[in-house]
């Protein structure tokens, strides 16, 4: 176990520092209305990430015990899940058509390719994880974060200093990690002959609740980025992602990279992996971190990103803040990645993100990325104590009528027209 987490963790740390290497080398090269371009493609292609994540993702690491006596029950569940992927697939797809203006044919293609490899990547993630391949999964993230920004880079430098060549450059990082993934996949163990892998009860999308609950995640992290670039400009769009990237997003990868190390244990149900003790030690760890971050702001920021970014330094340990609590309230969740208890999490979800598209809304429109941050720590709490609510009273709450799907279809369509507007 002790080597495992080495491994595991230790990717992770390797590929956080490989991202912040890619984002200050980009910040220094490309304009910020450009990086903002480049961020508005990510954000959307990040949705179907996001669905292929909680739907099939988590549906790979919750039935890991299978898949590691079987390697073709991945691909049994994966042709399960082929219809309504592909069907989100292409809706976001035309959604980012009719969402960028004045975009080239050539930008759009390769965002949809983008998109395409991030849904790819995240099945790679959960798959390697879920054949408890902890060297694998860290070789994996750290190729995607060490050469997506490089590469970038290089092609941003030598071929054309245009979006096309940055989202170039990420789709080849994608594609070398998928390649890895194959790779590791064929050298699994066949299982025998009379080993059948038998999926039919696995109903991993009965009712899509787990497609719905995707959209909400992507929702609650990525709404502010589509509003900043509506309300105001490209410009302050990539100032913003330079703040994410740099705040927000390593705390949320290690989120996500832990999620994917106990998961697979997490669905033994002899065990409990998740307990108060480990909440409040990776919660006062990053809480030092944030102090840390109050002294040390403009410091890291004079090294670590250009100049034109800079002067929102202070909204670092803020953004940083916001995605401690997050990843709090996805800790206290990890109950609710059940099959039979998907409906609360879509509802704690659902109801994150209408906050999340409140405060947005209203607090863009009066401080610009001041407000956005401030609305990420609002709505951060708010899940939390959702979050905490729920968990604390699991037995009551399944008592009750669950939320239909009809309620969370009405709510994502709500969600969904007024963000529009």
């Amino acid at each position: 176990m002790k080597k495992q987490l080495f491994l595991h963790y230790g990717g992770y740390v390797s590929s956080s520092i490989g991202a912040l290497v890619g984002v200050s080398l980009l910040s220094y090269i490309v304009p910020s209305a450009m990086y903002g371009m480049v961020a508005l493609y990510i954000a959307m292609a990040t949705l179907f990430q996001y669905i292929v994540r909680e739907a099939l993702g988590n549906a790979l690491m919750r039935h890991a015990l299978e898949i590691q006596q079987n390697k073709y029950i991945a691909l049994s569940l994966i042709k399960s899940a082929r219809k309504p992927i592909i069907i989100c697939y292409i809706l976001i797809c035309l959604f980012s058509f009719f969402w960028v203006d004045h975009a080239n044919y050539t930008e759009l293609i390769l965002s949809y390719i983008l998109i395409f490899m991030l849904g790819c990547g995240v099945a790679g993630e959960a798959l390697l994880s879920a054949v408890l391949k902890r060297g694998a999964f860290a070789v994996h993230l750290n190729i995607i974060q060490w050469l997506r920004f490089p590469l970038g880079a290089l092609c941003f430098s030598y071929f054309s200093q245009s979006t096309s060549s940055i989202l170039f450059g990420f789709v080849l990082a994608f594609i070398i990690a998928a390649i890895y993934d194959l790779i590791v996949w064929k050298k699994l163990k066949k299982p025998k002959e009379t080993q059948k892998s038998e999926t039919e009860n696995f109903n991993i999308f009965k009712g899509y609740t787990p497609i719905l609950i995707g959209f909400f995640v992507w929702f609650t992290a990525f709404y502010d980025r589509l509003a900043i670039e509506k309300l105001y400009s490209e410009d302050l769009l990539g100032i913003y992602f330079v703040l994410i990237q740099v705040a927000y997003m390593p705390v949320i990868a290690l989120m996500h990279s832990s999620a994917n190390f106990l998961f697979p244990l997490l669905y033994k149900q002899t065990e409990k992996v998740i307990n108060t003790k480990i909440i409040i030690i990776v919660s006062s760890i990053l809480f030092i971190s944030w102090l840390f971050l109050q002294l040390s702001h403009q410091w890291i920021f004079s090294w670590l990103v250009g100049e034109e970014y800079r002067y929102c330094s202070w909204l670092l340990p803020w953004l940083f803040l916001a995605a401690v609590i997050n990843a709090v309230a996805y800790l206290f969740q990890a109950k609710f990645f059940q099959v039979h208890t998907m409906k609360t999490l879509l509802l704690i979800r659902g109801l994150s993100a209408l906050m999340f598209f409140c405060t947005v809304t209203l607090l863009a429109r009066l401080y610009e990325i001041e407000g956005l941050v401030f609305a990420n720590v609002i709505t951060s709490i708010f899940l939390m104590m959702l979050s905490y609510y729920f968990g604390r009273h699991e037995k009551l709450t399944q008592k009750r009528k669950p939320v239909s799907l009809l309620r969370a279809k009405m709510l994502i369509i709500y969600v969904v027209t007024f963000s529009i507007h």
